[in-house]
Formats: structure tokens, C-alpha cells, sequence
């Protein structure tokens, strides 16, 4: 079975590495392709070079919106936390400009078998999970996306969005989408990702 990972917000890309040397070969899974979504460049290019020489890693220098368009990258001054959004705590005026996709269009155009295969979303984006978990559910995607992991939920995080949090959870629980915890960030704390994929597998 083709399994494909998407990861949304890399900066040094530990979950990739996580998932390619320890989730994937526990679980002897050898058909796999990775999609890592970095809006910032410098740590986008970083990626790149890492995994040059391995064509199952695809590191995309893109940002995910409602709709495409060039958007402004504001940087946080402790270089955790970069977001589109400029009302975000923690982030400054300094930006970088980065193409801003969106992802039902992506994967539609860009992995044509989504459909028959498992999917892993894993996400920490700073606030665009606004923007991607509506056009999930909006294009009907969701319903292929088999685990969905990441560190949590940044909507919170942002002031303008701050009308829109009830929405945004009543969206997930009405669709089914549990996060589970899969993160660099008090990595003890994770969810026993191996299991819960090996568990999911099974109803294939």
C-alpha cells in the first residue's frame, strides 16, 4: 500500500526525520513519499539540501491560503512561530514574501492516487490551520486523510481569528478530525504515533 506523509511547517524538520528513520521502517513500511510544506526559505532550503539525494522527500517552499496568491511571511524574533498572519502573538513586522497555495487543489494535481492510498497529515502552521482544515472539508479531502497529527492548534494564537475559534472546533469535531500529538516540542508527551497508524492500517 502507497502511504503518503504531508507535513505542514518544518522548521528544522524533525517530524520528516522522525517519520522516514523510525515511524516507517517500525512499521516496515518501504512505499511511502513524503511532502514537507515550509513557508519560510531559509528552512525550506535547508531541507532541500538534507534531502537532495533522496527522491521520496519532497521539501515545497509554499505557504498554505484560502486562495493562491503571494502572502507575507511575518518572522517571529525567536525564529519558532513565522506566520501569514500579521495579528499572531509573538511575531514581528520584518517578513519574507512566499507563494501561498491551496492544498485540495495541490493534491489533486499533484498526487492524482490520494485516493486509494494512506494518507498522514501532520500540521503545526501558526494560524493556517484556519485556512487548511476548511478547504479539507470544503473540497471533501478530508475524507482521505487517513491520521492526522502535528503539535496543536495555533487559530488561538491569532487575534483576527479570534471569532472564528468555536467555529473551527465545531468544524473538526463534526468531521471526525482528531489531532494527534506528534512534535518536536516536548516529544515526550506524544501519542504513540506507530501504534496509531499500525492501528488504522488495519481496516484496509
Amino acid at each position: 500500500m502507497k502511504v503518503y506523509y504531508y507535513d505542514f511547517g518544518l522548521w528544522k524538520g524533525t517530524e520528516i526525520h522522525w517519520m522516514v528513520n523510525h515511524v516507517f521502517p517500525a512499521l516496515n513500511i518501504t512505499d511511502y513519499k513524503v511532502y514537507g510544506f515550509e513557508a519560510c526559505k531559509g528552512y525550506a532550503d535547508v531541507l532541500k539540501d538534507r534531502y537532495k539525494d533522496n527522491d521520496r522527500v519532497e521539501i515545497i517552499n509554499k505557504a498554505v491560503v484560502d486562495t493562491p496568491r503571494t502572502v507575507r511571511l511575518y518572522h517571529a524574533p525567536n525564529h519558532v512561530g513565522h506566520s501569514v498572519f500579521s495579528t499572531k502573538r509573538n511575531v514581528s513586522k520584518n517578513y519574507e514574501e512566499v507563494e501561498g497555495i491551496v492544498f485540495s487543489e495541490w493534491i489533486k494535481e499533484n498526487v492524482k492516487a490520494h485516493k486509494i492510498a494512506f494518507n498522514i497529515l501532520k500540521v503545526n502552521i501558526e494560524g493556517s490551520e484556519w485556512y487548511l482544515f476548511n478547504d479539507l472539508v470544503e473540497s471533501g479531502v478530508h475524507k482521505h486523510i487517513d491520521v492526522y497529527c502535528g503539535q496543536g492548534h495555533d487559530v488561538e494564537k491569532v487575534s483576527e481569528l479570534e471569532d472564528k475559534v468555536d467555529t473551527y472546533y465545531t468544524l473538526l469535531k463534526e468531521n471526525d478530525i482528531n489531532l494527534y500529538r506528534f512534535t518536536e516540542y516536548l516529544p515526550q508527551k506524544n501519542d504513540d504515533i506507530v501504534s496509531i497508524i499500525r492501528d488504522k492500517m488495519r481496516n484496509y
